[in-house]
């Protein structure tokens, strides 16, 4: 699969002027290994999937219930078995308090009101690092939880321990399946094959290059690198590197971008554990992959990357990617948005813009890509009195709603319908590209005795870098620590 595609027009561009006025961040990840000495970049895709940076650039609005939009209009019938004649009042809490996704979600509050006049919904702000935090205590106080509560890959932790609502029933009741989903998107929102939530929004990693400096180094601007071998030896025509070693243009590298050791394993057939739990952090395929990071660490000198590094801008044209100082880089396909607005002029040495071009992402030769696809869900914490209301909005906001959400955010909708047949979203000539890309998706690794068992990860990327270990000790010595955490958890 190769990108043809190129900036020559501006799509979505009132979703990425607000977009503009927050960081961009990575997208849901359960572990990222950053090139170790450089502060990781903070930023905001316009698909929200992982923590919001800290720091809002302007204060969230203040909670308040969501009015029903005076439209004088007949509604459509809704996509999925309903009850629009519940009541209730809602609490819901999420973490989308940029302009943004704050406008974004009140519409889709909004839209669910014209279906739904007897359901009021109260949406409130709430950090990424306290929304679970306060919504557990709030649990385990039997009071003050909300209804409709936004959770991650972690929902997995939470069901086990008896803090979010089993939907099972509910989805029965209302034939809510797996056929309308990504099949990451709904593995993600259920345990040991009961649902927990409803699938919100998800994402999927592509491999963005320079089209421009393609051509200008020699290289067929409408062909991206299909493998590891390509991707270095692109990188050979590509790089600028002054005769003391700064880098004055990178070609590539694995660790800068919206990926890390976790997923470029995966491309190289690596798995981190077996369908037991067991984990397999040192299995050959995952070494090999380190190795191959740290060959591009070493082409390049760790200090003289780090410093690089440095130089990128914030979210914009002096970001790492529309600056022209990163030729390629892998990200998620929320990035369009912001290439979109600014449309950066990714012109030629004879001043033809040639923009910029999509690829997959590139896996180690003989191996296919795989990505991460990330996500939410809409969830009810155990001890709400409104689950059936939360489950109507729930389904209105999944199935109607993430077509405004994707509009305005460039998320993937989880329901496939939506994110191949909406018209809007199809009139981006790149749309497609991404729709196709969801082949390669996955969900997150989640060990259900160390919920967290990829943080070893980013330890073990920080001592191959600085030399202190090789990857076989690195992942070795990682392999270790995750078997005493699972064997501590399992008594």
């Amino acid at each position: 699969m190769t990108g043809k595609f190129y900036l020559s027009r501006r799509q979505f561009v009132g979703a990425a002027l607000a977009a503009i006025a927050v960081p961009i961040i990575q997208a849901c990840t359960p572990v990222t290994t950053p090139v170790p000495g450089a502060a990781p970049e903070a930023t905001e895709p316009p698909v929200d999937t992982t923590p919001p940076a800290a720091g809002e650039t302007a204060p969230p609005p203040e909670a308040g219930p969501t009015a029903l939009p005076e439209t004088g209009q007949e509604t459509a019938p809704l996509p999925y078995t309903s009850q629009t004649d519940v009541s209730g009042q809602l609490e819901f809490w999420h973490f989308w308090g940029s302009p943004l996704r704050r406008n974004a979600i009140r519409r889709v509050i909004a839209g669910f009101n014209e279906h739904y006049p007897e359901i009021q919904i109260t949406e409130t702000f709430v950090p990424f690092g306290d929304i679970w935090t306060r919504a557990i205590a709030a649990v385990a106080a039997g009071s003050g939880m909300p209804d409709v509560l936004v959770d991650t890959v972690q929902l997995f932790d939470r069901a086990q321990n008896n803090i979010m609502t089993n939907l099972q029933e509910l989805a029965d009741r209302d034939n809510i399946t797996e056929a309308d989903f990504w099949p990451h998107a709904w593995a993600q929102a259920n345990v040991e094959g009961n649902l927990y939530g409803l699938p919100y929004e998800t994402d999927i990693r592509v491999l963005y290059y320079n089209k421009a400096q393609f051509a200008d180094a020699g290289l067929d601007p409408e062909t991206p690198p299909a493998d590891w071998d390509a991707l270095w030896t692109a990188a050979d025509a590509l790089d600028s590197i002054a005769e003391n070693g700064s880098i004055e243009r990178m070609g590539f590298h694995p660790l800068i971008g919206n990926i890390g050791l976790d997923q470029w394993a995966w491309c190289n057939g690596g798995e981190w554990q077996l369908e037991d739990g067991t984990p397999t952090i040192n299995a050959p395929e995952n070494v090999e992959t380190l190795a191959w990071i740290q060959q591009w660490s070493d082409r390049y000198g760790k200090e003289n990357v780090d410093a690089f590094q440095g130089t990128f801008g914030p979210p914009g044209l002096q970001d790492r990617f529309m600056s022209g100082k990163m030729s390629s880089l892998v990200d998620i396909q929320g990035y369009t948005s912001f290439l979109n607005f600014f449309n950066p002029n990714l012109s030629t040495e004879e001043g033809e813009n040639l923009g910029y071009g999509l690829g997959a992402i590139p896996p180690a030769p003989g191996h296919e890509p795989v990505a991460l696809s990330g996500g939410f869900a809409l969830t009810n914490p155990r001890g709400s009195q409104q689950t059936e209301a939360m489950w109507e909005f729930a389904k209105c906001a999944v199935y109607v709603g993430q077509a405004s959400w994707a509009r305005d955010t460039y998320a993937v909708p989880t329901v496939q319908e939506l994110a191949r047949n909406d018209a809007v979203l199809n009139a981006d000539p790149r749309w497609s590209f991404f729709i196709e890309a969801m082949d390669y998706g996955r969900p997150g690794v989640f060990n259900p005795f160390y919920p967290n068992m990829l943080e070893v990860l980013g330890p073990a990327v920080d001592a191959v870098l600085s030399g202190a270990m090789t990857p076989q000790e690195a992942l070795g010595d990682a392999q270790r620590r995750a078997e005493e955490e699972i064997a501590r958890a399992r008594g």
